[in-house]
């Protein structure tokens, strides 16, 4: 049987309130695909939806409840497909979405990804700003110095299957909020990519995850910082600043968490770090 061109891999987790529309928006690409959906342990009716729409194209794998990463690299596992993208399961394609990066990627046998640009959405409509992917030799600074408009969402990258293979790239299945911030680290510093074809359309839900301050988001930002340096992905040009703002960002969450002995463990780190930008900071 011929492999599919495209395996688009999307993990779940109590989404049906989303999958459907997010699925019909893969359909309606027109392109040799595969979809590949990993129920990450659901509760509500992912299941039943899935059979309802019942297309030949549709591969469904249910595990226990390990993590979005986890769902990830299970797709990865099982994808067939030359090309492969891990899509959210509430973003939407736009027109030409997959045809577009497929064919950068096909003329340029340099890259080993490729992204485009972005535009947020709401139940109330498009959303006004400027969004976009990050860029080609400034991802790490947009990555982490925080540049606002820039938007790390994994549904806006197509990667070739044989790229991430030979570089043995995988989702940190020890990060969840921050694990696609990450990846896309892991990937610059294994190769190199492109900006080009239609935007994601990427929702804006009050229930995401990065919607929402709590115990477990602070400390994965906490494990984010340690794997990034176990890894060495923070380049010595940027990593005294990128620090600086890990150490004041944690500060702040965990005060606002209730562990205050941490947040003035990073509030302290940061002060010695830079006193005069840690001031500037809090009058800010």
């Amino acid at each position: 049987m011929k492999a599919p061109a495209i395996s688009i891999i999307i993990p779940c987790y109590n989404a049906a309130l989303y999958l459907e529309e997010t699925v019909r928006s893969v359909f309606e690409q027109h392109c040799d695909t595969e979809i590949i959906l990993v129920d990450d342990g659901s509760t509500d009716n992912t299941e039943e939806l899935l059979k309802k729409i019942n297309n030949s194209t549709v591969n469904y794998f249910r595990q226990e409840n390990t993590g979005v990463s986890a769902a990830r690299n299970k797709g990865l596992e099982l994808a067939k497909g030359e090309y492969l993208v891990f899509f959210d399961s509430d973003d939407l394609m736009s027109p030409r979405f997959l045809l577009t990066r497929m064919q950068e990627l096909e003329q340029n046998k340099e890259i080993g990804f490729v992204c485009g640009d972005v535009e947020k959405f709401s139940e109330q409509g498009m959303k006004s700003g400027s969004f976009k992917g990050p860029d080609p030799g400034k991802i790490e600074e947009q990555i982490l110095l925080y540049t606002k408009e820039v938007i790390t969402c994994p549904s806006n990258f197509m990667f070739k299957r044989e790229f991430l293979t030979e570089n043995k790239l995988r989702f940190n299945e020890r990060l969840s909020s921050t694990a696609d911030r990450f990846f896309l680290l892991q990937c610059n510093k294994a190769g190199s990519f492109q900006k080009a074809g239609t935007p994601l359309y990427y929702r804006v839900s009050p229930g995401s995850m990065s919607n929402r301050l709590d115990k477990s988001l602070v400390e994965d930002n906490e494990r984010y910082y340690d794997e990034l340096k176990k890894a060495g992905l923070i380049p010595e040009r940027i990593k005294n600043n990128s620090l600086f703002l890990g150490d004041f960002i944690l500060s702040g969450s965990y005060w606002k968490t209730g562990n205050k002995w941490k947040a003035l463990k990073y509030g302290s780190r940061c002060f010695f770090r830079d006193p005069i930008g840690m001031i500037r900071k809090l009058n800010r």
